[in-house]
């Protein structure tokens, strides 16, 4: 059975914290699995076979991984990092300021 790619990232975001606030992390975690079921390390990896699996489409896209990531985080708080936190106080004060009530 194939997991669902927001269940995958909330897992990733769940137990390991970095990933919370930067994509590339998310994105390597994601790939790094992935790559591991073809019996291949990432970490040994040069980027051309890596980006020719993506275009084949063995391999996640990053826009999909990222949109996973914005649902889960706004579905479940816990998987949000300091950077979503930072922004979300943002996006209110420029509310309060433009004079929408919020």
């Amino acid at each position: 059975m194939r997991i669902k790619m927001q269940d995958r990232v909330k897992h990733i975001l769940l137990t390991q914290r970095h990933c919370r606030d930067n994509d590339v992390y998310l994105l390597y975690e994601i790939w790094g699995k992935e790559l591991a079921k073809y019996n291949l390390d990432i970490k040994n990896m040069h980027l051309m076979p890596v980006l020719k699996m993506w275009s084949n489409k063995e391999i996640s896209h990053p826009s999909a991984i990222m949109r996973a990531r914005r649902k889960v985080q706004e579905e479940h708080p816990e998987t949000r990092g300091v950077v979503w936190e930072e922004r979300h106080n943002q996006q209110k004060q420029v509310k309060k300021d433009l004079g929408y009530n919020s």
